[in-house]
């Protein structure tokens, strides 16, 4: 598995190449948050403005734990690169060897929209790398929305062993460093 770095234009740039696949028209857009709230904004540039956009936040228990430790934050902003692209694949072996995220079903997602005028819904996010927090989400929105199509799309597809497969990606079995990334380093830092 390999680590890539997406800078802001960089990651522009991706999220216009992965809409361009997605082959339906969403009625809803929901962003997963903190990665796809991202992704959902770059979808916003070119949105229709009819289609609904909604967010859920939703986090893994690792990543909580290194935002509250600034000290640790500092490390990794002075880590060379290569440092940090081994601690990724460490992490992500790790979280792959864990028993399973456990799927929330019970999300509190809002949608204003009539679940007889939706046909599709789009759901955005950075990563899928178990694939449990998407298959949270759409399991929440399927109860809500009986009758509607649910369509993922991701920057990358980390682990193509995940409980489910994106619709739609463009990396696959590859970590992203995304600008919002913890050990993201700007071009003229890294």
């Amino acid at each position: 598995m390999k680590v890539t770095t997406l800078h802001k234009e960089d990651f522009e740039t991706q999220c216009k190449i992965l809409f361009s696949k997605i082959g339906s028209k969403p009625d809803v857009v929901v962003g997963i948050l903190n990665g796809g709230g991202f992704v959902l904004e770059e979808y916003k540039k070119t949105a229709s403005p009819n289609i609904e956009l909604a967010t859920v936040k939703l986090q893994r228990d690792s990543t909580k734990g290194i935002k509250r430790k600034s000290l640790l934050q500092k490390f990794l902003k002075a880590s060379p690169n290569t440092l940090l692209d081994g601690l990724r694949l460490m992490e992500n072996r790790r979280n792959l060897n864990r028993k399973q995220k456990e799927i929330q079903s019970d999300l509190d997602i809002k949608i204003k929209s009539k679940p007889e005028v939706v046909n599709t819904i789009l759901i955005l996010d950075d990563a899928l790398d178990s694939g449990a927090t998407i298959k949270s989400v759409m399991q929440s929105l399927q109860k809500q929305f009986l009758n509607s199509e649910i369509e993922t799309a991701v920057i990358s597809w980390t682990n193509s062993k995940s409980i489910i497969a994106p619709d739609y990606y463009l990396f696959k079995n590859t970590l992203v460093r995304f600008p919002w990334s913890l050990d993201y380093k700007t071009k003229s830092h890294g």
